[in-house]
């Protein structure tokens, strides 16, 4: 692999070099060691791009943007998958330099693609799930448990067991709701309006 200003090879030269060490010893043990390798390097690329998500499958889905040819990867990665899943699988010296060729690309172009070459939609889209995903998700839990316990109250509120502790049931649920529900609100729209002043300023450049 030539080397060329900000390629991956020289951002993590020792790693590429042990794939070039694993691919010469010409065995079918270096072969999938070298691809276990590759891997590896993906992985560190998409940290260090800090591209979210909570496993390696939905950081590739967000990074798509970056690539320029996603198939390719998604060969080399399923190929992967073999070798660490299948003993039996044996693969050969042309099938490997294949695999590695495509992981290669993926890394170049989640490495060297500038900001300004990503659709600002893309850019506000991975800024929400990079600073907003996890928020995003515990929100939508927290919503589900106060619409199962609110229907909890109503149910117990109709039926002559739970008309005695209604009054309490209520109450506290009138404080969920001015307090929790209402921070929450207040939360949500100023996210909105910093999401709509990050759009605009992306729009103006």
């Amino acid at each position: 692999m030539e080397k060329t200003q900000n390629s991956p090879i020289e951002k993590y030269q020792k790693y590429w070099s042990a794939v070039d060490n694993s691919l010469s010893e010409s065995v079918d043990s270096g072969y999938k060691m070298a691809v276990i390798e590759t891997e590896k390097i993906l992985r560190m690329s998409l940290n260090d791009k800090k591209i979210p998500g909570k496993n390696i499958s939905q950081k590739i889905k967000n990074a798509e943007i970056f690539l320029s040819n996603p198939q390719k990867l998604a060969y080399s990665r399923a190929m992967y998958e073999k070798i660490i899943s299948e003993p039996g699988f044996d693969i050969s010296s042309e099938d490997t330099r294949e695999i590695v060729a495509g992981y290669y690309k993926a890394i170049s172009d989640i490495i060297e693609t500038e900001p300004k070459n990503i659709p600002v939609k893309a850019k506000v889209n991975l800024f929400l799930q990079r600073y907003f995903g996890r928020f995003l998700q515990r929100t939508k839990s927290l919503v589900i448990f106060l619409f199962l316990f609110l229907l909890a109250i109503f149910i117990s509120a109709e039926t002559s067991t739970g008309s005695s502790i209604f009054r309490a049931l209520v109450a506290f649920s009138q404080f969920l709701f001015y307090t929790i529900i209402g921070t929450l609100l207040k939360v949500l729209a100023i996210g909105i309006v910093i999401i709509g002043i990050l759009y605009y300023w992306q729009k103006r450049k």
